[in-house]
């Protein structure tokens, strides 16, 4: 337990060097506020999600795979935001998690002006296999997986998934 909580504290440091942008804005601010898998919050998950991300990154580099650090962190903090608002723009969960990633990717374009095409698609495919856009680069498979891995711990574990770290402070 002491190994993930370093890991979790390492991982925080470099969500904060790549990302303080997008933890300081007003959208993310309101992630913070929204529920998200029953016991954490959009902001929650997608923090969860950069760290798994991260991780992944770590493990992958022991291989020699070379994984973009800054960017696995910058779509993880981006990839649900265009679900805020969600109970007025979808009609139900499924129109809501087919739907969810282009909004995620506009929200993007906003908050990450020189967003490139590879992690604006990243953030499109990470709802795959329920979207039809597959993950084609190495960044956007690992995103997909990490979501995947941190909704499942989001919806299933029995205590809040809130976040309490420097992270935020």
């Amino acid at each position: 337990m002491r190994r993930k909580a370093q890991r979790n504290r390492e991982n925080d440091v470099l969500i904060k060097r790549y990302g303080s942008d997008i933890l300081d804005s007003e959208e993310f601010k309101e992630a913070l506020a929204q529920t998200h898998h029953h016991r954490s919050s959009v902001g929650d998950h997608s923090i969860h999600t950069a760290r798994a991300g991260l991780t992944m990154c770590n493990v992958m580099s022991k291989a020699g795979i070379h994984i973009d650090e800054r960017k696995i962190v910058r779509i993880s903090l981006l990839h649900d935001l265009g679900i805020l608002g969600r109970h007025e723009k979808y009609k139900n969960g499924f129109v809501c998690g087919y739907r969810h990633p282009k909004d995620s990717a506009v929200t993007a374009r906003k908050l990450w002006r020189d967003i490139d095409r590879k992690s604006i698609r990243a953030i499109k495919s990470h709802m795959w296999p329920l979207s039809p856009t597959m993950p084609t680069s190495r960044e956007a498979f690992i995103l997909c997986i990490a979501d995947k891995a941190t909704a499942l711990g989001d919806r299933f574990n029995r205590k809040d998934r809130k976040i309490v770290s420097p992270i935020l402070a």
